[in-house]
């Protein structure tokens, strides 16, 4: 076995198969997705090439293109800031000894596995103005004043979808963490715990330090989910009212498939890849550290 993996030609065939599918499916792609946004074209006609004029377009003419950056950026600072805190509170809960924690893991977890879809079709009922629980709710507490179309106001629309897509994410992160926690050795807090450091003590020195892989690996995972946001806003809002909740993944979709404009579509898709590389490789750059050996 040692000999056969030593063998050069016996590992590119085992690699073969997956850096085909690679090629295919990811890398020609890009690709083409690269060379559309250099071209006017509307899926019919033939190419006209453009240069970086949907470039420029992009950055100096389309001014709801900032209004969909700043709304990804929206997404994202509430998913390391906010989800991210929360299901690290609730990670540090579910693991603590105490009755029906396994009941609560999988309460909180149970969102995940529902489909974006789903979850964004149930909380556009619960957000209804005429028939939402959420109204309903408010009127019942005397706190009809506050009510209102929740969707539909430029004010709260992206503050709804913001608050949909924590609740259905924050227990695929607590899960990640609590696993991670799982993994610290439990005589770690028992000699903390001699020295006098218990409760948030043991939380800064023990448990932030020996998880700092684990919180980079979420931070990442957090910021490409929000960075590449599109079918909740789509079910929820399609980018409404008055593209206050549109982001760069939804306003490539609108202007590849419904305005039939490939090249500007396909420059936004490029635009995204490059931000969600460059924000991720500048997160990787200031999260490293030296690993942590126990």
């Amino acid at each position: 076995m040692e000999k056969a993996l030593s063998n050069k030609k016996i590992i590119a065939l085992f690699l073969l198969p997956g850096l085909t599918v690679f090629l295919i499916f990811y890398f020609v792609p890009i690709v083409m997705t690269a060379y559309y946004s250099l071209q006017d074209w509307d899926g019919i006609n033939p190419m006209t090439f453009i240069g970086l004029d949907n470039y420029t377009k992009m950055f100096t003419v389309d001014k709801s293109f900032w209004q969909a950056v700043w709304n990804s950026l929206a997404f994202l600072l509430v998913g390391v800031f906010i989800q991210l805190p929360v299901s690290f509170a609730l990670a540090l809960l579910v693991s603590r000894k105490m009755k029906g924690r396994k009941w609560f893991r999988n309460i909180y977890f149970f969102p995940v596995v529902m489909s974006t879809t789903m979850v964004s079709l149930l909380w556009v009922k619960i957000y209804d103005p005429n028939i939402g629980m959420l109204n309903t709710l408010m009127d019942t507490l005397g706190l009809g004043a506050w009510t209102g179309a929740w969707l539909g106001d430029t004010k709260t629309a992206l503050l709804s979808v913001l608050i949909v897509t924590t609740w259905h994410y924050v227990g695929y992160n607590m899960l990640i963490l609590f696993a991670g926690m799982q993994g610290i050795p439990e005589q770690y807090y028992e000699a903390a715990k001699l020295d006098g450091a218990t409760g948030w003590k043991a939380v800064r020195h023990i448990t932030f330090p020996l998880l700092s892989d684990v919180l980079r690996i979420c931070i990442v995972l957090n910021v490409i989910y929000a960075l590449k946001t599109f079918e909740s806003v789509y079910v929820m809002t399609n980018g409404g009212p008055l593209n206050s909740t549109t982001v760069i993944a939804l306003k490539m979709f609108q202007e590849a498939f419904l305005k039939q404009n490939f090249g500007y579509g396909s420059a936004l898709a490029v635009f995204m890849v490059l931000e969600c590389l460059v924000i991720s490789w500048v997160l990787n750059k200031i999260l490293t550290q030296e690993k942590i050996e126990y």
